[in-house]
């Protein structure tokens, strides 16, 4: 990605490969805690358009909230999508 970056190219990673990591991540955590095997959760394939949201999200600044990660350095990163069209965007912000 880095390498993309410096060369001013698109990196060979997308959203979307992010998006499965981290539900995989996920699944890997609940089952550290719960110590059996749990699925990970993916509602959205990518040879698919974006869907709306399947269960009530939380709202910011008139986004849906899609996931929230916890940072160094005090950030939020915060993956939102707008209701009406689906864009996802990605916003980091300094939490005191």
């Amino acid at each position: 990605m880095f390498e993309a970056m410096d060369n001013n190219l698109a990196p060979m990673e997308t959203f979307y490969d992010g998006y499965v990591v981290n539900a995989i991540l996920d699944a890997a955590y609940r089952s550290a805690k719960s110590r059996q095997w749990e699925a990970a959760d993916i509602e959205w394939r990518a040879t698919e358009p974006m869907k709306p949201l399947c269960r009530v999200a939380q709202e910011i600044d008139g986004y849906a909230l899609v996931k929230e990660e916890r940072m160094h350095g005090n950030k939020l990163k915060q993956i939102l999508s707008d209701k009406t069209t689906g864009r996802i965007i990605e916003r980091v912000i300094d939490i005191q």
